[in-house]
């Protein structure tokens, strides 16, 4: 578990610092009152000066970024192919320079200067590519991984909260992501409260993400699972050990699904998917399929971020309409 080691105490203010800002004028940022030490995934750092030059390696780390007023720190990303990033971040996305279709290499990250890097998944630092967080420290880089990939699981959302406010302390911007924080929370207990509302059951759903000889679906410990259980769902693979694992068709079939959740991403649509389910000759007996109910969310919509309120909207919406009529 992330432990919040210390909070800036002091006001902050910051130096406008507009996008591919040399590093003397980085240097002029005014300093923390106080230095901000912080301990992300058991690696502790101390902040002399909120960063200022910000490379972000996933889309969901650069739409909350944006979020919390500092789109203009960041000199270039990763997975910066985003197709439909949140409407409330795509005039400043659309700025951000694209570093790869998917992740930079450790050399575009060296050659940009920044002072942070932020991952929004393991991969983010892989050590086979060079860009691991030990090497890039010993370059002088401080880096930041989003708690979902830390090793511990996703079991709450005190980890988003953690993140979050570590994020905002470091970055100078606590109020800002403190509202975020506040948003992401109140959406999900919102839709759950209306749920209850409505005296709505929890429905016995299956997560499909990928694989045909064996499925890969939703453990017990990740987002997926608590999107679930936030808009409504029981989710037939919650002991599954990770937060995402391969199960089997046989025990998917025995444990009967009444609805499927259908990851959309990679070469695969999400319609094909759906077809593969339905022709399966497990899956065409379970209650899920017979009934046709099938509800499609990116996997965009299920990582650490603001969209986990759109996936849990979208199921709700889909399993339990009820709970939604005016």
């Amino acid at each position: 578990m992330i432990a919040f080691t210390s909070m800036a105490t002091a006001a902050l203010v910051l130096v406008g610092c507009s996008r591919g800002t040399d590093m003397t004028e980085v240097e002029a940022a005014e300093s923390f009152a106080e230095p901000v030490t912080v301990t992300n995934c058991e690696r502790t750092a101390t902040f002399d000066t909120p960063p200022q030059r910000i490379i972000s390696m996933n889309d969901h780390v650069t739409e909350t970024l944006i979020q919390m007023g500092v789109g203009d720190r960041i000199v270039g990303m990763g997975y910066g192919e985003q197709l439909d990033p949140l409407p409330e971040t795509v005039e400043q996305y659309r700025t951000i320079p694209s570093l790869a279709q998917e992740y930079p290499t450790s050399e575009q990250i060296l050659d940009l200067e920044p002072d942070l890097v932020v991952g929004g998944m393991r991969s983010a630092f892989d050590d086979k590519q060079g860009r691991d967080r030990d090497t890039l420290k010993g370059a002088g880089i401080a880096t930041f991984l989003f708690s979902e990939y830390c090793g511990q699981g996703f079991s709450d959302l005190k980890l988003l909260e953690n993140d979050f406010t570590q994020l905002g302390t470091i970055l100078g911007v606590e109020e800002a992501a403190a509202e975020l924080t506040g948003r992401i929370t109140s959406g999900l207990e919102d839709n759950r409260a209306r749920l209850e509302a409505a005296g709505v059951q929890p429905i016995r759903a299956f997560f499909y993400d990928s694989g045909e000889a064996e499925p890969l679906s939703v453990g017990g410990v990740g987002i997926g699972n608590l999107i679930g259980e936030y808009a409504g769902l029981e989710n037939i693979t919650a002991d599954g050990p990770k937060p995402y694992f391969a199960t089997s068709w046989e025990v998917v079939g025995e444990r009967r699904p009444e609805a499927i959740v259908v990851l959309d991403y990679g070469s695969t649509s999400a319609t094909d998917k759906i077809a593969f389910l339905q022709n399966h000759p497990v899956m065409a007996t379970t209650p899920a399929v017979r009934d046709n109910r099938f509800v499609v969310v990116p996997l965009d919509n299920f990582f650490e971020s603001s969209r986990m309120v759109n996936s849990v909207e979208t199921i709700a919406q889909a399993f339990h309409p009820e709970a939604f009529v005016e």
